[in-house]
Formats: C-alpha cells, sequence, structure tokens
C-alpha cells in the first residue's frame, strides 16, 4: 500500500505544477470578461476545461484504471475504490474577473479515505500538500494551523453557497461576528482551506461545498493537527457535498455550535442543542419603545407572558396580537348576556385581542406571514365605535405572542419592522437580528429564532409587499397625476392620522 501511494504522490506533486502553470498562462492571455454563467453567480471558463483536460490525461496515463471525478467532466474510469477528485481552477469568479486569487485542487480517494491533497497557487508559486499519516507541507516546509486563542484576534473566512437558504448563511455570520471575530471571504475555498492548514488565517466554513472544492484541504487542516467537520463519512458524500467546517483545535467547539456543523469523531447531538431544549428568557421582552408614528410601546412574549393580565397591566399592554394557531386563550371576564350554559365561555374580555394562526414550522404560505404585518398594522390604526360593546377604544401597548415567543411573533415583528423603518432596518435579517437582541435569544438557538421556513416566507412576504404597493401607487398617481412617491406619502400619512383615504382624496381634489 505505500508503494501504490508513493507512485501517486510523486505524479500528484508533478501533475499539479503543471496544470497550474496552464492556468497562470491562461490567466496572463485571457481577455476581460472572458468566461460564461453556469448559474446564479457561478463561473465557468474556458480555462476550466483546458486544464482539467490536462489534468485528466495526465492522471489516466500514469494510473489508466483510476477513476477520476471532475467539476467539469463529472466521473471518468472504472476503479471508484480509486478514485482522483479534481477542481482545474478553484476561484473561477476570480479567475474569470482578472484577480489573481485562484488555484488547482487535486485529491487522491481511496476506498472512500482521502490519502493525498495538493492544492497548488501559480500566481504565488505555493504548493500546498499533504498524504495521511504523513504530515502537511508548503513548499516542503512543515505546515501547523494557527495558535491565535483570543476569538477578538481571529480571523475565519466563510465561504457562500447558493444551495443554502440565505437566511443560515447570515444567522452563522452574525454569530460569528457576535463573538468578535474578523469575518472575510476570498472567493477560493480550496485556498481558504490551505491558509487554514498553514495558519494564516483560522478557520473556514462553508454550509455546502463539493468534494472537488475541498478534499484535498480537509486532508491538509487534519494532517497540520487542525480540527475538521464529519464530512465526508460515505463514498456517496463524495458526489453530493456537504458542509466544511476546518479550524484550530482552540475555536473547534464553538464553531461547531455555532454552525450546527459536527466536528469529526464527535457526537452531533454535542454542537446542537436537542430540539426541546429552550433557552430562558423573559416573559415578555419590550422590542421598540414608542414606535415612530404610532406612539405605543411594541412587544414579543411567550405563552407565559400572554396570560399573566397584571404582568400586561404593568407594561401598558391593551393590545394582543396572538400569532399561533394552536394555542388559545380566553380572557373573558364579563360573560355575554345570551350566552347559555353549556356553551364555551364568550362576552367581554381585559383587551383587544386579535388572532393569526401560523405554524411554528412548515405547513405556512407567504400570505399568512404578509397578512400577520397587515394585522399588527391594522390593530395599531384601528378605531373602535362609541358603543357599548366595544370597550377597548385605547390600544395602549402592544404585545405580539405565540407559544414560546421565539419564532411565529419574531418573524411577524421583523416583517413589520424591516416594512415600516427601512432605513433602520434595511433588511428582514436586520430586524431579526435586533429581536434576538432585545428577546434575549441565545446564539444557540438562532437556527430556530425564527424557524427558517418562516425567514423565507418572511422573505416573500416583503417583496409580495413591494409588489402590491408599486400596483397601488401607480393606480394612484395615475388617477391624480402624481408621481407615486407623493402617493405613497399621501396615502401612509393619512392612515396613520387613522383618516379615511378615500375621503381624504375627495377633500384634495
Amino acid at each position: 500500500m505505500k508503494h501504490y501511494i508513493a507512485q501517486r504522490e510523486a505524479a500528484l506533486n508533478t501533475i499539479i505544477k503543471q496544470a497550474g502553470e496552464l492556468a497562470w498562462a491562461l490567466f496572463r492571455s485571457r481577455a476581460a470578461g472572458e468566461y460564461e454563467l453556469k448559474g446564479t453567480q457561478d463561473y465557468l471558463t474556458e480555462a476550466d476545461g483546458q486544464v482539467e483536460r490536462f489534468i485528466i490525461e495526465a492522471l489516466r496515463e500514469h494510473f489508466p484504471h483510476d477513476a477520476v471525478l471532475g467539476e467539469e467532466s463529472g466521473k471518468r474510469g472504472a476503479d471508484e475504490q480509486a478514485m482522483w477528485v479534481i477542481d482545474p481552477i478553484d476561484g473561477t469568479a476570480n479567475f474569470a474577473r482578472g484577480i489573481e486569487h485562484f488555484c488547482v485542487s487535486i485529491a487522491f480517494v481511496h476506498a472512500g479515505v482521502t490519502e493525498l491533497g495538493a492544492i497548488y497557487n501559480p500566481v504565488s508559486d505555493e504548493l500546498y500538500r499533504a498524504r495521511r499519516g504523513g504530515l502537511a507541507y508548503k513548499n516542503d516546509v512543515l505546515m501547523t494551523v494557527s495558535r491565535t486563542s483570543s476569538w477578538a484576534a481571529a480571523t475565519f473566512e466563510l465561504g457562500w453557497s447558493n444551495r443554502v437558504p440565505r437566511s443560515r448563511y447570515l444567522s452563522t455570520l452574525s454569530a460569528m461576528l457576535d463573538c468578535g471575530a474578523n469575518v472575510r471571504r476570498g472567493a477560493s475555498g480550496a485556498l481558504a482551506l490551505a491558509w487554514v492548514a498553514e495558519g494564516r488565517i483560522d478557520g473556514y466554513i462553508e454550509l455546502h461545498m463539493n468534494a472537488w472544492d475541498c478534499l484535498a484541504g480537509l486532508l491538509m487542516v487534519r494532517e497540520a493537527q487542525g480540527k475538521t467537520g464529519d464530512y465526508p463519512q460515505t463514498m456517496s458524500d463524495i458526489f453530493s457535498g456537504g458542509a466544511i467546517l476546518a479550524t484550530s483545535a482552540e475555536f473547534a467547539s464553538r464553531l461547531a455550535s455555532l454552525t450546527h456543523i459536527p466536528l469529526a469523531g464527535v457526537a452531533s447531538t454535542t454542537t446542537k442543542p436537542p430540539a426541546t431544549f429552550h433557552y430562558p428568557r423573559p416573559p415578555i421582552s419590550l422590542i421598540y419603545p414608542q414606535l415612530p408614528g404610532w406612539q405605543a410601546d411594541l412587544y414579543i412574549g411567550g405563552a407565559a407572558g400572554a396570560t399573566d393580565l397584571t404582568l400586561l397591566a404593568e407594561h401598558g399592554i391593551k393590545t394582543v396580537v396572538n400569532c399561533a394557531v394552536n394555542l388559545d386563550i380566553d380572557w373573558v371576564i364579563e360573560p355575554g348576556k345570551d350566552m347559555e350554559a353549556h356553551r364555551v365561555m364568550h362576552g367581554a374580555g381585559a383587551l383587544r385581542y386579535y388572532k393569526l394562526g401560523l405554524i411554528d414550522g412548515p405547513g405556512n404560505t407567504p400570505e399568512q406571514v404578509y397578512a400577520g404585518y397587515q394585522l399588527l398594522r391594522a390593530a395599531l390604526l384601528q378605531r373602535l365605535p362609541n358603543k357599548p360593546s366595544y370597550r377597548h377604544h385605547d390600544h395602549g401597548n402592544v404585545l405580539v405572542h405565540c407559544r414560546g415567543g421565539r419564532s411565529r411573533s419574531v418573524i411577524v415583528v421583523a416583517v413589520f419592522l424591516h416594512l415600516e423603518y427601512p432605513v433602520q432596518f434595511p433588511s428582514l435579517q436586520a430586524a431579526i437580528g435586533h429581536i434576538r437582541e432585545k428577546r434575549q435569544l441565545h446564539p444557540q438557538e438562532w437556527h430556530e429564532t425564527p424557524k427558517p421556513e418562516l425567514i423565507a416566507l418572511g422573505e416573500y412576504a416583503i417583496a409580495m409587499h413591494h409588489a402590491i404597493s408599486n400596483q397601488e401607487d401607480a393606480q394612484l398617481a395615475s388617477r391624480l397625476g402624481w408621481d407615486s412617491t407623493m402617493s405613497k406619502t399621501f396615502v401612509d400619512g393619512a392612515h396613520r392620522q387613522g383618516a379615511d383615504v378615500d375621503t381624504s382624496l375627495k377633500v384634495c381634489k
């Protein structure tokens, strides 16, 4: 076996240098902007194909029975027990745009185990290589991972993949920044892993990465005394890709917890809390005092806070929006005169009460989340008639709640804050980040506060709102001969003053 691996190691060191020199020559001779898109932010250059063909032909000449898994050409060869996994140019977006940050990456896998890895940066003439059980080197100098011990001094790289919801990427980035770390992106995951191995950066995370981008680098990090995630565990994982974590032992456990990527050799339950575990939080939390334009404090809470009438009174809460379809609260304090004994209690309650039926997870629609935003807005706008049967004319402060006050209520309030105050909360994630802080939600539960399904629906609801608003603005502007900005300003102002817009328009005319 040693001779078997040694043969391939010698060939690998030669072939990858030659492939890198070809890539560098093609880079210097390329025309600016000479690339094609394979998909959103996914680049294909002519050089990719040329370099990959060179590597495949060279490997076939030396090892005709070995299989080859390539980014551009797929799998070649007969023996999957012995397989080369190659990325001819990792960092194609950089290459295509004339940025000198790319590399060639090649790994050799035997029986599902990565035995050899090499990464070559032709721009700097840096050759990184590793053999399982044989340490890792850069240009023949032994590599070890960083010895940085402080998060405030640490630099991590975070790769991006459109195979993972943007919300998870952003929550991971936010969690790392909250720890005090510097987070960068170089757009070459293979080079980033090599940099982890040599200690140039302290770690690399990518929530989905293909095998040809990472197998060589992961081996280097492990041989340089670093820690990695558990990808790949099987041969099928190599063909499907997975979540990647590579860092020094100093940061490994915390990064695994923040990213929910299990470490190799560690049970996954140690990196992610059980689904039933909830960190403590207040029964209600002040999210935004004196909402501009509404003169009301906005709270979020769970069932415990929503059922404590004394607590609600202490905070001046007179309006409650219940977001949960599976939580009903009976606050009747004056039974109706016509209520029969066998019927469920009904009559006058202690508060103005609005109900929105959201599921905590899959099963909702964008319309329901958008309805939540409109229901909260309507609760603030609504003026009740002066009749004895309408008791609560003052909306007071407002509580939005669900069973736990950590997911459904969070997404409704986040959509509200973003749409009502886009300058302060320019994105849905900005609003969610604000709520997590004010609601005292622990970083280890951010992956479900709110649930990813609800975040995606929140984005849809925002897009729906803008589409409807633009259409209505255009129609109103056409009627009045105004531009859309003028009409939107007028309508918003009229709503917040409790005016009837149609009546106001007639007055204006």
